[in-house]
């Protein structure tokens, strides 16, 4: 059952303990692997093919690309975006993805936290925080802020950086959609583990 709840990003929810010990459980009989997936930091996946996701009061410079962002892994992964409820206000813990906007620290222009995970391994909420300011310094404004979002939303379903597309780190080169977009080798991953 749903539950309103107020958070604000990066605070965590965590079963410590028992977490630690079902990670130590799973690598100790787990065969190592040549590619690591999920590769996105904390090594989650979110918790199905439905990705949810919404946007906090203070989510108001362009909210045009949380949208996108979670178009873009609809429209060309097997995966699902889909707002919970009208209008997309944060009100449940198990929201896929919260958008957020916050001034960063310098040089940071978005960051994705799993906010509600199991002992598994599942990411069930993430926080996807952009900083608009640091966004739009230099060129391609419009295409650095959808890539930062497309960015972080592949985080949040188990990607980790890649050169050649959206994954890449830092600003856009040009205005190329390869930019905004996953990489074949990433979509690959989602669809199957999705």
């Amino acid at each position: 059952m749903a539950k309103n709840v107020s958070r604000r990003p990066g605070s965590r929810w965590s079963l410590a303990g028992l977490a630690m010990a079902c990670a130590a459980a799973l690598l100790l009989a787990t065969p190592g692997s040549a590619y690591a997936f999920p590769d996105n930091g904390d090594s989650t996946l979110a918790d199905n093919a439905t990705h949810t996701y919404c946007y906090t009061s203070g989510f108001t410079t362009d909210a045009s690309v949380g949208g996108y962002a979670m178009a873009v892994l609809g429209n060309t992964t097997d995966m699902d975006d889909l707002f919970p409820i009208d209008p997309p206000t944060c009100s449940f813990m198990e929201t896929d993805v919260w958008w957020w906007e916050l001034n960063l620290a310098a040089g940071i222009r978005g960051t994705r936290s799993c906010w509600l995970e199991s002992p598994v391994g599942i990411c069930t909420s993430s926080d996807l925080t952009l900083d608009y300011a640091e966004l739009d310094v230099g060129a391609f404004d419009w295409e650095d802020r959808r890539k930062t979002a497309v960015h972080e939303v592949g985080h949040s379903v188990g990607l980790d950086h890649d050169p050649d597309c959206a994954m890449m780190s830092g600003q856009v080169p040009d205005a190329t959609l390869q930019w905004r977009t996953y990489c074949a080798d990433e979509i690959a991953d989602i669809n199957a583990a999705y």
